[in-house]
């Protein structure tokens, strides 16, 4: 009998690295060879709600092979995914992570893990016992973690919770509650962190969207972060003025000091409380994005003349900016601390205005367009 040629593995691996969702199962019944690569792919994002958690725990207790060690990315909706859940009334609201916490050390290779308390729907607090039996379960290998639409009772709670994992380079925090907040809904002071916990000595990288109308601020996680022995060098910040968050979030862009090379910064902020705000501290930021520049009104010049060196600047709703400010933003982006600049991308919020503002800007400032490194584009807020 004549064999068959095979290819080589790392020509197979590339090939299933390469495939679609849907055609994995397919790869894994090809040949024995197609099997490992196959299922580490298929099974590298696990995402656990109301739908398949009693599966999953019936799995994870079962004497069959376990694939849970090919699990990378664990994704938890806490109480289901009621968001999306049409059947709301009858969907079962109970805590899944309970079922899950007595086999969750399973997941061995679990290097990034999202929790998703879908607040909006259903409004329970976090249960403080979950946090120590994450930290003994998948506490040393956690680097990347996300935590959205949760409730806390109070701020050591949260604290406990980041702190829990002292590998993390990586956290996104997404419309976070405290019930007990000393605050809510005002920019007035708030008390601080007290506690012993520090946050963890790796995070580099943080992504931070303040509280809609269903939650509170959380400017003293912000400042307790500020303070810590991490060293960050991109901060995503969407900061709200009304959830009291403006001003720890500035902290923090100068605690980040030389540290920080990429930065989005959002000011939902009727206060103004960036008057006054630079960017000195942070001479080795190299991209960083406005999503709404028109919120810095005639501050935006000044503002930008604080950079040293960056290569890529975005600017957004520039078409709601005052056409004042057109003539000094030209001159500072033409000015020795931007001749580093790579790119500018201007964003439109509206696409009747697009081409005429692009035409007009162009016509008008020809010496600065012309280099070549500018784009008008259309981007609307809700895109960013």
């Amino acid at each position: 009998m004549a064999s068959h040629p095979r290819l080589p593995l790392d020509l197979t691996d590339q090939v299933i690295l390469h495939s679609e969702p849907k055609a994995l199962a397919t790869c894994a019944l090809v040949c024995r060879d197609w099997l490992p690569s196959s299922q580490r792919r298929l099974f590298s994002k696990l995402r656990i709600d109301e739908h398949n958690c009693a599966e999953i725990v019936g799995y994870l207790t079962s004497a069959t092979p376990n694939l849970s060690n090919y699990v990378k990315h664990l994704y938890v909706f806490l109480w289901g995914d009621i968001r999306s859940n049409y059947s709301r009334t009858t969907a079962n609201k109970s805590p899944l992570l309970p079922l899950l916490l007595p086999h969750i050390s399973r997941f061995t290779n679990v290097k990034t893990l999202e929790f998703d308390g879908c607040r909006a729907f259903l409004n329970e607090h976090w249960d403080v016992t979950w946090t120590d039996l994450l930290a003994e379960a998948l506490g040393p290998f956690i680097d990347q973690l996300t935590i959205s639409y949760l409730t806390f009772e109070d701020l050591p709670d949260l604290v406990d919770l980041v702190s829990s994992f002292p590998q993390l380079t990586y956290l996104t925090a997404n419309d976070l509650d405290i019930a007990e907040a000393s605050h809510e809904y005002s920019n007035e002071d708030q008390e601080p962190y007290e506690g012993s916990k520090v946050p963890p000595p790796l995070l580099e990288n943080l992504k931070y969207t303040s509280a809609s109308s269903f939650g509170s601020g959380l400017g003293p996680f912000l400042s307790w972060l500020a303070a810590g022995p991490q060293v960050f060098n991109t901060l995503y910040l969407d900061l709200d003025a009304e959830a009291g968050d403006v001003n720890a979030g500035v902290d923090l862009i100068r605690a980040a000091g030389d540290n920080l090379t990429a930065l989005f910064l959002a000011f939902d902020d009727q206060w103004s409380l960036w008057e006054g705000f630079e960017f000195s501290v942070n001479p080795n930021l190299r991209s960083l994005t406005l999503r709404r520049a028109s919120d810095l009104g005639n501050s935006l010049v000044e503002i930008l003349g604080s950079l040293k060196s960056v290569e890529h600047l975005s600017l957004g709703g520039v078409d709601e900016m005052d056409r004042d400010v057109w003539p000094g933003l030209v001159d500072v982006l033409t000015s020795p601390s931007f001749t580093s600049l790579v790119q500018v991308k201007f964003y439109v919020s509206s696409e009747d205005g697009l081409k005429d503002l692009a035409s007009e800007i162009f016509e008008e400032y020809p010496d600065f367009f012309g280099k070549g490194i500018t784009v008008f584009a259309l981007k609307r807020h809700h895109e960013w």
